[in-house]
């Protein structure tokens, strides 16, 4: 991820409260978690992906391309979602503040939700 102090905040409270459920839901005999480490990996990497993408623009970087990749970032995470039935509304408000935050820190100036086109969860 990038060297933003928020971002890398954001992804660790994001992945933190992932863990921390998957966590307590092993705790209580009665419930199953619905996913397991290698999700909280696998988000962890569709996110790290996003980042790198966006990075490697050319500097500065063309909104249209810095929303190419939001859509990238937000179709993965649809189809994630979509097999793992992970994403609640507190991670979805940090999946959308990280994908807004490594957009912005590229250039891309935008006052509403860059993510609401594509986004199903």
């Amino acid at each position: 991820m990038p060297p933003n102090p928020s971002i890398a905040s954001i992804r660790a409270r994001l992945l933190g409260g992932m863990a921390a459920y998957m966590g307590r839901c092993a705790e209580d005999p009665e419930s199953e978690a619905p996913y397991g480490q290698a999700e909280i990996d696998e988000c962890a990497g569709i996110l790290d992906t996003y980042a790198a993408a966006v990075e490697k623009l050319p500097k500065p970087a063309a909104p249209a391309a810095i929303m190419k990749e939001v859509e990238r970032v937000v179709l993965a995470l649809n189809a994630f979602d979509e097999r793992c039935s992970v994403i609640e509304t507190e991670e979805r408000e940090n999946l959308c503040d990280i994908i807004y935050l490594v957009a912005k820190d590229a250039g891309l100036e935008a006052a509403d939700d860059i993510t609401e086109q594509w986004r199903d969860w």
